[in-house]
């Protein structure tokens, strides 16, 4: 698993920093040179309109037709919606991503506050089966 954070200042549209939440992790993983990815996020309006292959009339547009570009260098990227109450991690993450202001890149290993988040929702989800 590999985790990365970027700053987005001067921003005031959410729907705009969530589609490009949704680029970045594209741009992560071809750097890396992953052939397949699986993004999960909570904003499910971003994630409904990138399942689309149609065009977007939205002012996602610029950021939807940039995904939809990054998209043919993978064999396979898949979305899916994930509730917020149930994206802990990622939740955290940002949180560690605002401490430095500037681009952060975890490569086998997440930082300590995402770690635990997810070590205590595997132990929660072993106690319920």
């Amino acid at each position: 698993m590999e985790a990365c954070t970027y700053p987005y200042k001067g921003v005031v549209d959410a729907f705009v920093v969530e589609a490009k939440a949704c680029e970045r992790p594209l741009l992560f993983a071809i750097d890396m040179g992953f052939r397949s990815i699986l993004l999960e996020g909570d904003p499910l309006s971003i994630i409904k309109k990138l399942k689309l292959d149609g065009e977007d009339g939205s002012i996602l547009r610029p950021i939807s037709q940039s995904i939809q570009l990054l998209r043919s260098h993978f064999v396979e990227v898949t979305y899916y919606f994930v509730p917020r109450e149930a994206n802990k991690a990622t939740y955290n993450l940002a949180l560690e991503g605002r401490r430095p202001q500037t681009s952060c890149f975890w490569v086998d290993k997440a930082p300590d506050l995402v770690e635990n988040v997810v070590d205590e929702d595997w132990t929660a989800w072993l106690q319920h089966r």
